[in-house]
């Protein structure tokens, strides 16, 4: 008995350990167990979060965008009301953020201003495009309804009421005009200035014109004018030969005013920089044999056709035009019909509204910017245009520049 109660005994003793060790196995797989399940929910919630995070990072960059492009319309719009240059002065800073003048950031003093021109540009960029269109379809709308009012022909009734009126002011307004003249003479003589046979009284009305008939600005503009023929160079038509095939005189509009072509991409991708301020002589030049050769009485003034194909930003003649609108504003007041601009890269359309900020109100009124369907346009406004841009043209000068054009093509294909 005593053998048996031991053997019990101790069989009772070896069952505890092991119900303990397997309690202690399935709480160990338990908490073995745990951590997976933990992991598991963690990753996926985690996953949830950043997927949230991604959704709401690409709203967010969305509305700072379209923030930027709101803040930088307002100040587009109060600069165009109050200072148009502050606006064209922001989007001429862009170029900063351009590769090649990156460099400027290592100094100090620019590189606050290249970092925010950087986190400005793509807005600005965007918004600079959709003003430029909006802005040429502005203008072409506003210069076509203007050259449209000017044709249309006035009402008989109307001018049977004014015809009285008319006759009894005649008077008044020939003793005005001869009273200016005579002022302008007299005021001349005194100060020992005597005026050059090419300014006749034709070209004194359209200083006078000009000047919004204030004799005091006629008078500095042509004084200006006389000090400027006496040291300025005007080119032979010899001299003019050798810009022939960038600058010459085609044809006519429908109203049988010359028309000038002005080459300005093929210029400027030919031409080394320090012959640009040559190109503006002869552009004054020719301007000059127009006036004095080609020009009459019923129809004074010239057309211009610019060619823009093959401008880049890199290369656009900013200084060389602004030298080039200044002298023809200032000295050939009054000339211009209209000018054509065709064939712009859609790039340098930005740049061209600084440009065009320069020009003086009137002369702006005569620009036309030309998109694809340039061709359609020139059709209806001259009688024929040359055959590089499309016409049917078959003179000498186009057969001339055709072979001069496909030579260069030829000799680069044989390099």
């Amino acid at each position: 008995m005593g053998d048996s109660w031991r053997n019990s005994h101790s069989s009772k003793n070896l069952e505890v350990p092991s119900v303990i060790t397997s309690k202690k196995l399935s709480k160990g797989c338990l908490v073995a167990s745990a951590p997976k399940a933990l992991s598991q929910k963690t990753y996926k919630h985690i996953t949830s979060l950043d997927r949230v995070r991604l959704g709401n990072g690409a709203v967010s960059h969305i509305a700072i965008f379209l923030l930027k492009v709101a803040a930088l319309e307002m100040v587009r719009r109060c600069s165009r009301a109050k200072c148009p240059f502050a606006w064209y002065g922001l989007q001429a800073l862009q170029v900063l953020c351009y590769p090649p003048f990156k460099w400027i950031q290592r100094w100090a003093p620019f590189k606050g201003l290249v970092k925010g021109m950087q986190a400005l540009s793509r807005p600005l960029l965007a918004l600079s495009i959709a003003t430029a269109f909006s802005d040429q379809s502005e203008c072409s709308t506003e210069t076509s309804d203007a050259l449209s009012d000017s044709q249309l022909p006035s009402d008989p009734p109307a001018r049977e009421s004014t015809l009285g009126t008319r006759i009894c002011d005649e008077a008044p307004q020939s003793l005005a005009s001869e009273h200016w003249l005579l002022q302008l003479h007299e005021e001349l003589e005194k100060q020992g200035i005597t005026l050059p046979e090419r300014i006749n009284e034709d070209e004194l009305r359209r200083f006078y014109t000009a000047a919004n008939c204030d004799f005091s600005c006629l008078l500095s503009s042509i004084k200006k004018t006389i000090r400027w023929r006496k040291v300025y160079s005007i080119l032979s038509v010899q001299e003019l030969e050798m810009w022939s095939h960038l600058i010459f005189w085609h044809g006519c509009d429908v109203k049988l005013r010359p028309c000038l072509v002005i080459r300005l991409g093929l210029t400027c991708s030919s031409l080394a920089s320090n012959d640009r301020p040559r190109f503006v002589q002869a552009v004054v030049s020719q301007i000059e044999y127009g006036v004095l050769h080609l020009v009459d009485v019923e129809n004074p003034q010239i057309t211009v056709l610019m060619d823009c194909e093959g401008l880049t930003p890199f290369r656009f003649p900013m200084q060389m035009l602004r030298s080039c609108s200044s002298l023809l504003q200032d000295h050939y007041p009054n000339r211009l019909s209209c000018l054509f601009v065709v064939r712009l890269p859609p790039v340098v359309r930005v740049i061209t509204q600084t440009f065009i900020q320069v020009l003086k109100p009137v002369t702006r009124q005569k620009l036309r910017i030309e998109g694809d369907m340039y061709q359609k346009v020139l059709s209806e406004y001259l009688q024929t245009f040359p055959s590089f841009l499309g016409g049917k043209c078959t003179c000498t000068k186009c057969s001339t520049l055709g072979i001069c054009d496909i030579q260069p093509h030829s000799n680069e294909e044989t390099r």
